[in-house]
């Protein structure tokens, strides 16, 4: 029985150093992709997070969590990465390009035209 479990232990070692480290569970995966990027885009809050949307796909803001740039047209330079398969840029520096961008119109209430004839 000594001898099985020694062997078993010598297995499972051998099987932890082949694989090598695992990320633990709820941790996000980061690979690199691109030293530095420039993108320019609108900023978008969201459940899982702020993100840029260049308009053709949206970006995860890594170190950014100004939710009050929603909606403005920024150009952002950072690290280029894949967070959990998802495009994400590790934000480095940001310059607000188009406030105006943000602004909804909103409607006011008005005078009501009640001409009767």
């Amino acid at each position: 029985m000594k001898m099985f479990c020694s062997v078993l232990a010598t297995l499972l070692l051998a099987l932890a150093l082949a694989t090598g480290p695992s990320t633990a569970q709820g941790q996000e995966q980061m690979i690199e992709i691109e030293a530095d990027i420039t993108v320019e885009g609108i900023v978008a809050v969201m459940d899982d997070g702020v993100f840029l949307d260049d308009g053709v796909r949206l970006f995860l803001l890594i170190d950014m969590e100004d939710i009050r740039l929603e909606g403005m047209l920024v150009e952002v330079f950072g690290q280029y990465l894949l967070v959990d398969e998802m495009p994400a840029i590790k934000v480095q520096e940001m310059t607000v390009l188009d406030e105006g961008a943000a602004i909804t119109p909103r409607r006011q209430p008005g005078a009501t035209n009640n001409s009767n004839g």
